[in-house]
Order: structure tokens, then C-alpha cells, then sequence
């Protein structure tokens, strides 16, 4: 049963990551349209892929990692990376909650739009990093 949540967990995670390196990329996109059209119809598309894909996707990886802390007894082994991971996982609930209000309404000009979606990848790559090799 670990070995299925373990899948979950990871396949999961990366769909989250995916979701919101693809938002992130299509909000900057779509600051770039001139059409209100357009514009109107490609932010009800992406509304729809935040609230429909990416949450019930974040709710699996957050139980699965629950339950993969519990049955592995991470936090009583005393190892920090899982704190730093928790941490970064915050960061990037964080982020995807910056691109949803993003998508709602633009609130950041399209230089701070990509810096978003640079931050995503960065934080991403170190929460895969801490969760292989335990550096710590």
C-alpha cells in the first residue's frame, strides 16, 4: 500500500507543478492579447483548469503526503528535510494562490507575471532535490 500512495504522491505532485508552471505561462500570455475576446475567453479556460485541476490535484498530494509522513515516520526520525520541504510546500500553495488571483484579475504587471512563473520552477526543482537525496 506505501508503493501506491508513493505513486499517487509523486504523480500527483508533478500534475500540481505542471498545472501551475502552465497557468503561470498562460497568465504572461495572456497579458500579451489585445482582443477582449480573447483575452475573456482564455481567462475562463484557465479558471476553470485552477479551480477544477489544480486544487482537487493539490488535495490528493497533500493526503497522499499525509499519509506517506504517517505510515514512514518521518517526523519522529528527527530529519530536516522535511521541514525545509513543508516549508517550501508553503511557498508554493503560496504561489498558487498569487496565480489564481492573477487569473481573476491581473494584479502584476507581466515582468513580475514571469517571476511568478520562474519562482514556481525554482522551488519546485528544490522541494524534488530535498525529497531524493536527504541532504540533511
Amino acid at each position: 500500500m506505501l508503493n501506491f500512495f508513493l505513486a499517487l504522491h509523486m504523480i500527483s505532485m508533478c500534475l500540481v507543478i505542471g498545472t501551475l508552471f502552465l497557468q503561470s505561462l498562460t497568465v504572461v500570455f495572456r497579458l500579451r492579447l489585445k482582443s477582449v475576446d480573447e483575452v475573456a475567453g482564455i481567462r475562463k479556460v484557465q479558471v476553470r483548469v485552477h479551480k477544477f485541476i489544480y486544487y482537487p490535484i493539490l488535495g490528493v498530494t497533500l493526503l497522499s503526503g499525509i499519509y506517506l509522513a504517517m505510515e514512514t515516520g518521518v517526523f519522529s526520525k528527527n530529519q530536516g528535510w522535511i521541514q525545509w520541504k513543508l516549508l517550501l510546500l508553503l511557498v508554493l500553495i503560496g504561489l498558487g494562490i498569487l496565480d489564481g488571483r492573477q487569473i481573476q484579475s491581473d494584479l502584476l504587471p507581466k515582468k513580475y507575471a514571469m517571476m511568478v512563473h520562474i519562482a514556481i520552477f525554482i522551488i519546485s526543482t528544490l522541494m524534488i532535490y530535498l525529497a531524493t537525496i536527504k541532504p540533511f
